[in-house]
C-alpha cells in the first residue's frame, strides 16, 4: 500500500478495508455522521510498507506533522474519489482520529527501536539501517524495555506487581473514609524495565515492521501481557500525547504527572518517575512556562524536579527514535547487568 493515496491502490481495495465508512443509509443513532473516518484502515492503508524512523530515508526524515497528517489526507481523498460532492467531514471526528494516529504512530516507531534495543541487549547485532548509534550501555538482559500503548481510562497501577498494587488500594481506602479519591489519569505510553519472566519472549525483540492491523493488535494488547509484573522503580517513562495544547488540555498532563510521581516516589519508594509531554505544536500557548512546575511529592524535598520532564516537539521520525535510544543509554545505565 502507497504511503501517499493512490487511486488505483484505493480502487482494488475490498469495501471492509476502505478509509471512509458510508453510513448514509446505516445511521449511528443520535448522531447526523454521515461518513465515518475507519481509524485502522487508514494507518494500515498509509504505513502498510513499514515504521516511520525504520523505513525509506525521505520518510524517515519528513516533519513529524506530515507523516502523522498523511493518513488524514489518504481518507479525504479517498473519501472525494468514492462519493465525490456528496463527501463531508466532521472537524470534531477529524480531530479525534489525528489524536489517535498520532498516538499509534509514535507507539509504532518506539516499539521498533525498543526492539533493536532488546536484540542488542541479547546479545545479537547491532541494526544498521537506518543508521542509528548503537546502544553505549554493555548487552544485558535486564536492560531490555517494552513499548506499552496504554488504552482510554486505563488504570496504570494494574501494570504494577500485586504486592505495589495492593499498597496503593489501601492508601486509596484511607482516603475513601473520609469521602476522598486519587483517580489515575492514563498517560498515552508508558516504557517499562521488562520483567525477568519475559526477558526471553521473542514478541519484545520483534520488529512490527509496519502499522498494519496485524501489528495494531500486537500495539493494542501488548500491555495486557505485562499487567501485574512491573516493579514500581521498573515504570521508568511516561508519554501524553497531545496534536496541541489548548489551555483546556494543558494542566491534564500535569496532573497525570503528579499522580503517577506521588504514588511511585511518594508512595512506594521508587526512584524518579519520568514523564514528558510530546505534541505537534506548542505555540501560542504558555505550555514551557506551565511545565517547568515541580513535581508536588518533590517540592518540599532537598531535591526538587519537575513534574514535567520536557515538552517535546518531534521534528520528524528519525529524530524520534535517536531520542529514545538516548534517554535508553542514560536510563539503563543505572539497571544493575
Amino acid at each position: 500500500m502507497p504511503f501517499r493515496f493512490s487511486s488505483v491502490a484505493t480502487q482494488a481495495l475490498a469495501p471492509e478495508l476502505r478509509l471512509i465508512a458510508d453510513l448514509r443509509n446505516a445511521p449511528v443513532r443520535g448522531r447526523d455522521t454521515q461518513f465515518r473516518l475507519a481509524q485502522q484502515n487508514m494507518l494500515a492503508y498509509t504505513f502498510d510498507a513499514g515504521v516511520p524512523g525504520w523505513t525509506s530515508p525521505g520518510l524517515n526524515s519528513m516533519p513529524f506533522r506530515e507523516v502523522v497528517l498523511q493518513a488524514i489526507s489518504n481518507a479525504h481523498d479517498e473519501g472525494h474519489l468514492l462519493y465525490g460532492a456528496d463527501y463531508t467531514s466532521n472537524a470534531n471526528a477529524v480531530s479525534k482520529v489525528t489524536g489517535d494516529i498520532y498516538e499509534i504512530v509514535t507507539s509504532a516507531v518506539l516499539w521498533d527501536t525498543a526492539a533493536a534495543w532488546n536484540r542488542f541487549m541479547r546479545g545479537q547485532p547491532w541494526r544498521t539501517t537506518p543508521r542509528y548509534a548503537r546502544p553505549q550501555v554493555s548487552p544485558s538482559l535486564n536492560r531490555q524495555v517494552a513499548v506499552l500503548n496504554l488504552p482510554r481510562r486505563y488504570d496504570w497501577v494494574k501494570l504494577l506487581t500485586p504486592k505495589a498494587q495492593k499498597k496503593i488500594r489501601k492508601f486509596r481506602n484511607r482516603l475513601a473514609k473520609s469521602n476522598l479519591a486519587m483517580p489515575t489519569s492514563t498517560p498515552d505510553i508508558a516504557i517499562v524495565i521488562l520483567p525477568t519472566s519475559e526477558q526471553a519472549n521473542p514478541v519484545w525483540a520483534t520488529d512490527l515492521g509496519d502499522i498494519s492491523l496485524a501489528s495494531q493488535r500486537i500495539l493494542d494488547n501488548a500491555h495486557r501481557t505485562l499487567e501485574g509484573k512491573i516493579e514500581p522503580g521498573e515504570l521508568v517513562l511516561a508519554m501524553a500525547l497531545k496534536t496541541s495544547l489548548r489551555s483546556d488540555r494543558l494542566y491534564q498532563p500535569l496532573y497525570e504527572a503528579n499522580v503517577m510521581e506521588f504514588l511511585l516516589e511518594g508512595h512506594l519508594g521508587a526512584p524518579r518517575v519520568e514523564f514528558e509531554v510530546h505534541t505537534l505544536t506548542a505555540e501560542g500557548t504558555g505550555a514551557v512556562v506551565t511545565y517547568s512546575a515541580a513535581a508536588l511529592s518533590s517540592a518540599g524535598s532537598k531535591d526538587p524536579h519537575r513534574a514535567i520532564r520536557e515538552l517535546y516537539v518531534p521534528a520528524n521520525a528519525g529524530q524520534v527514535v535517536q531520542r529514545f535510544i538516548g534517554f535508553l543509554n542514560e536510563r539503563t545505565a543505572l539497571v544493575a547487568p
